[in-house]
């Protein structure tokens, strides 16, 4: 009788130990995960045409963009040292926006300054990088891709810029498509791309770009940038690539921003995964 009642006490023990170790183990599995989402990476990015800030000055595309607090943004339509802004205007705006690290990525050299796209970034911009796109056989100007290598919380991704042909046909913008991908086929970070693409309805922009880029919705379901105060089709854009390296947390157009530029800014949350 003895004997049972001490095999039943170590029986009871083991038991108790096994429920206690599988207990630590499923304690700490949860706090493991729980520190590998508190780790999540998140981008909160910017895409804008300014149209120059013709419109209402530097002072109000300043305040949009402080409003909106992205960690990294992409203007477009940019004129440094110009009558327009005769300033040097990536740099007094990074100043207004409390974004120190900027990259002017060069487009158009005009009679009184230059012309092109910006990134101004929260981030130090490790490394640089900006080529010029060619022209079809349609009269368009010359544009420009640029994109800089950033690290947030140990993680690194590329932010790039770019303002894709206006005219009404498709051959500047497929050619210049082309070249951005061949641009950054190699890289091995994931990237973002903000810019005004240009994208008419039913235009073959976008099913070019998606060679290599995910959008962050359905091209039907999107909302319309373009122009204001009163929008008829989207073409400013935030996407992405590879597909799987991010999650799109949230996405919008800041239609509050209506009057400072003729296009809305579109801002988006892109977690790394």
């Amino acid at each position: 009788m003895d004997n049972l009642r001490k095999q039943k006490t170590r029986m009871f023990a083991s038991c108790n130990f096994i429920l206690l170790t599988v207990s630590l183990i499923t304690l700490l599995s949860t706090d493991g995960f729980a520190q590998q989402d508190s780790k999540s990476v998140e981008i909160k990015a910017m895409t804008y045409n300014i149209y120059s800030a013709r419109k209402m000055g530097i002072d109000a595309i300043a305040s949009v963009i402080k409003k909106a607090d992205p960690d990294v943004v992409s203007l477009q339509e940019v004129e440094r040292n110009t009558d327009v802004n005769p300033m040097d205007f990536p740099k007094k705006i990074a100043a207004l926006t409390g974004m120190k690290y900027y990259y002017f990525a060069h487009a158009l050299t005009l009679k009184k300054g230059d012309y092109g796209n910006v990134i101004l970034s929260k981030y130090p911009l490790k490394e640089t990088h900006s080529i010029h796109l060619g022209v079809a056989d349609d009269g368009d100007d010359t544009r420009s891709f640029g994109y800089a290598l950033i690290e947030k919380q140990g993680e690194q991704f590329y932010f790039a810029t770019t303002h894709l042909g206006y005219k009404p046909e498709d051959a500047t913008r497929l050619k210049q498509i082309g070249e951005i991908l061949k641009e950054i086929k190699d890289i091995k970070q994931p990237i973002i791309l903000g810019a005004d693409l240009n994208s008419r309805p039913n235009s073959q922009t976008m099913p070019a770009l998606q060679q290599y880029f995910s959008l962050p919705c359905q091209t039907s379901d999107c909302e319309w940038t373009v122009p204001t105060p009163k929008p008829t089709y989207t073409c400013d854009w935030l996407i992405f690539a590879p597909n799987q390296a991010f999650r799109v947390k949230d996405y919008s157009v800041l239609f509050w921003a209506d009057k400072e530029s003729d296009h809305y800014p579109v801002i988006g949350t892109f977690v790394l995964q």
